[in-house]
């Protein structure tokens, strides 16, 4: 795609020290593109573009298949210089249109920039999950929470699926690195790849996700009372096991287990925070 002097082409091996260079006062420094930039590069199932200006990078975006009929934009990334130009507009569109034009049904994506958010509700994207993080630090002495095969977690949701503050999460994984929906399939899929814990019963569950640092991430959690409450210090006593720091649960804003999570070693990580997960229906 070219207007006037922008263009956007898929990121090249080439573009590595110009993207450290754009994404360095990203965070304050911590950026994670640079992590993994050689594995966006070469994934030739996703979709990573850089967006050259008179020939300089200046901004990145990535598109990527993640479920059927559903695709995960991230990675929007301006340089400073080049902000507020329309260029993050014209990117976001760009991205849509090769979304549609592959066949996607739904671009999902996450975000805690204020700057995007707007963008994105002005670009027809609806939210679905206001998230706050929680952590509690590990704990030693206890049982790690259990895993339960496939057929079990499938079995699960119907029984948990009522429990209250569940349909805050809008049928949604609240999981930053792709949010799939939320139902039996996907309890199963996480067990099947041992990211599914079960609280007491059965009357309790907690998804997980790939960290982003040196912790237990929870995803989801559904179930009430008690048998969330030995849930949740029993993901503790799993970080501790592990040798990890702490444990960090994505909770949809105002969800009634918020008694639970203090009850169980749980505060705000930064009661600031403001992370929410989007969609858009094409």
């Amino acid at each position: 795609m070219a207007t006037r002097d922008l263009l956007i082409r898929p990121v090249r091996p080439a573009d590595r020290d110009r993207v450290i260079e754009l994404t360095k006062d990203i965070w304050a420094g911590h950026d994670y593109i640079p992590n993994v930039f050689d594995d966006w590069v070469s994934d030739a199932g996703a979709t990573f573009q850089a967006v050259e200006v008179d020939g300089v990078v200046v901004g990145l975006q990535r598109l990527r298949p993640y479920a059927p009929g559903l695709a995960w934009y991230e990675g929007l990334r301006v340089a400073t210089s080049h902000r507020r130009q329309g260029l993050a507009r014209a990117m976001l569109e760009s991205a849509i249109a090769e979304a549609r034009e592959q066949g996607f049904g739904e671009v999902r994506l996450a975000t805690g920039n204020p700057d995007a958010v707007r963008l994105f509700e002005s670009s027809g994207f609806r939210r679905l999950v206001d998230a706050r993080w929680w952590r509690g630090s590990r704990v030693e002495g206890g049982e790690s929470a259990r895993i339960p095969d496939e057929a079990e977690a499938a079995r699960l949701w119907p029984r948990i699926s009522g429990t209250p503050g569940t349909e805050l999460y809008h049928g949604v994984v609240a999981d930053f690195n792709g949010a799939g929906d939320l139902g039996a399939a996907e309890l199963a899929r996480l067990a099947s790849i041992g990211m599914l814990r079960v609280g007491p019963g059965g009357r309790a569950v907690a998804g997980l996700r790939r960290p982003w640092g040196d912790n237990l991430a929870v995803s989801f959690i559904a179930g009430q009372g008690g048998s969330l409450r030995e849930l949740l210090i029993a993901l503790r006593f799993e970080a501790d096991a592990d040798g990890l720091d702490d444990v960090v649960v994505t909770l949809p804003r105002d969800h009634p287990a918020a008694d639970d999570m203090h009850a169980s070693g749980y505060d705000f990580a930064n009661a600031d925070d403001h992370s929410y997960i989007y969609a858009l229906t094409l």
